[in-house]
């Protein structure tokens, strides 16, 4: 395979492919950039390509990448508000706002960062010419991470440029992680707020009870509501006539005899 890509590895055209590479991934983050660089630096351990020509073509790609990335912030960097990028433009502008041009440097190592800061700095109006001089160093400093990667694989293992390919990668993803841990622990932890009270002590919150409304009544007193008793009518009774037990005997005795 290597045998098909060495006219490629010799000729000046490789450095223009390398050129557009890092320059297409300073707005396209998904270009992989980084592992072309580490590949050919593994390679350069032999002596092709040259290191000095290779170095040339990633800092110039670098720059011309963050030039796009810093005109696109300008024109439309507020409609970044979703996804990975988002979050990652967020942070840059943090670290702008803070450390300035030299959140462009850091960014370059982290994942998105580039595209992050870059884009950023050009929606926050930072001058071209602060811009441009970090832009130079971060791109300057990245090819030479990414370039020493690959030479190191290619140097460990000189017989197989693939596996010095790997190791690259993997180195660099190592050192990756490692500052990712190290970010983490280093951030406070978040504050609790705590409501003060008197006395210097916490309170609680309490719901505060309803106030009871008070029904003026005659002499200032409070009176208490009483439902009015309602009227009764009263209904005429029949008075029953009171027959007594010897009258009716005596008429069933006459009423017999008449009969009789």
């Amino acid at each position: 395979m290597l045998d098909h890509l060495m006219p490629l590895i010799s000729s000046p055209w490789l450095y223009v492919i390398v050129f557009v590479a890092v320059a297409i991934d300073g707005f396209i983050p998904i270009m992989p950039s980084e592992t072309v660089v580490i590949g050919l630096g593994a390679l350069s351990a032999t002596g092709r390509p040259s290191l000095a020509a290779l170095a040339t073509a990633v800092i110039a790609g670098g720059m011309a990448g963050d030039r796009v990335s810093y005109w696109l912030g300008r024109q439309a960097g507020g409609r970044i508000r979703n996804g990975k990028l988002a979050m990652a433009k967020e942070k840059a502008e943090r670290a702008l706002l803070r450390y300035g041009g030299a959140a462009i440097l850091a960014g370059r190592f982290l994942p998105y960062g580039r595209t992050a800061t870059t884009t950023t700095a050009g929606s926050v109006r930072l001058p071209i010419g602060r811009f441009t001089l970090f832009s130079g160093l971060a791109s300057a400093a990245w090819a030479a991470y990414a370039i020493g990667l690959g030479w190191i694989g290619g140097a460990t293992f000189a017989g197989s440029p693939l596996l010095g390919t790997a190791f690259g990668l993997v180195l660099g993803s190592f050192l990756a992680i490692v500052h990712t841990v190290a970010e983490r622990r280093r951030r406070p932890a978040p504050e609790t707020r705590a409501l003060p009270a008197e006395g210097g002590a916490v309170a609680e919150r309490r719901r505060p009870a309803p106030e009871a409304r008070a029904v003026p009544a005659d002499g200032g007193a409070v009176a208490e509501r009483r439902r009015p008793v309602a009227q009764t009518r009263a209904i005429p009774a029949v008075q029953p006539v009171v027959i007594r037990s010897r009258d009716i005997t005596q008429r069933r005795v006459a009423r017999a005899g008449s009969t009789a």
